[in-house]
């Protein structure tokens, strides 16, 4: 009888560790969360985002924004200050003449942050401009999975929508990634509790059997 409970306790934490493998390892193509990270001179920070966010382009096919679609954050620039809130939006941008840029041509990854988004609220919008060369994207404004190792960064923390684009806070070249954020560990530590409650179901068994 003592064999039969031992294995029955084996067995069902087998079952589960079994069922826990099936339900993360069922959907390969399920929303990831993405951080891009960047470093430079006096500059580092990143921003994170679902890849899965709905975009939208009311202005111009050369841009979509994602609203909402952007999470924690942080622009450190040491002495000229430190920018961090937990949302935002990811915009790609074409940046094209026929848009009216008055700079040359680029392709931008912008973070941008409004002003009632911000950490206390502002009257200001926090934008963020990640310049990478034209064609870098291939034509695309879809959200970004991967970009190149170098960008040209813009930031501009005091932005009136409605008038200009404020000062300019830094600007320069910054090393940029983009990586997934790990999902939580589920499995290990559901095999280490089903261990646990088996190691101690069968030391209570040694302790009856002493007795």
């Amino acid at each position: 009888m003592a064999l039969l409970n031992k294995f029955s306790i084996a067995s069902a934490v087998s079952i589960v560790a079994f069922l826990a493998l099936g339900t993360l390892g069922t959907n390969p193509a399920q929303a990831a969360l993405l951080k891009f990270s960047f470093e430079g001179e006096e500059v580092n920070g990143y921003f994170t985002y679902d890849d899965s966010a709905i975009g939208s382009s009311p202005f111009t096919p050369n841009a979509t924004a994602y609203p909402d679609g952007g999470y924690d954050y942080k622009f450190d620039f040491g002495e000229k200050g430190v920018f961090e809130g937990s949302v935002g939006n990811p915009i790609i941008f074409l940046a094209r003449a026929e848009d009216g840029i008055p700079y040359p041509d680029t392709d931008d990854f912008i973070w941008e942050v409004r002003a009632f988004q911000r950490q206390p609220a502002s009257e200001f919008a926090l934008v963020s401009y990640f310049h990478y060369p034209e064609d870098t994207f291939g034509g695309s404004t879809a959200i970004r999975t991967t970009v190149p190792s170098t960008a040209i960064l813009d930031v501009y923390p005091n932005v009136d929508p409605s008038s200009s684009r404020g000062n300019l806070v830094y600007t320069g070249t910054v090393r940029t990634r983009i990586e997934k954020v790990p999902e939580p560990t589920f499995l290990p530590a559901l095999l280490g509790v089903g261990a646990w409650f088996l190691f101690r179901r069968q030391h209570r068994h040694i302790i009856t059997e002493e007795n």
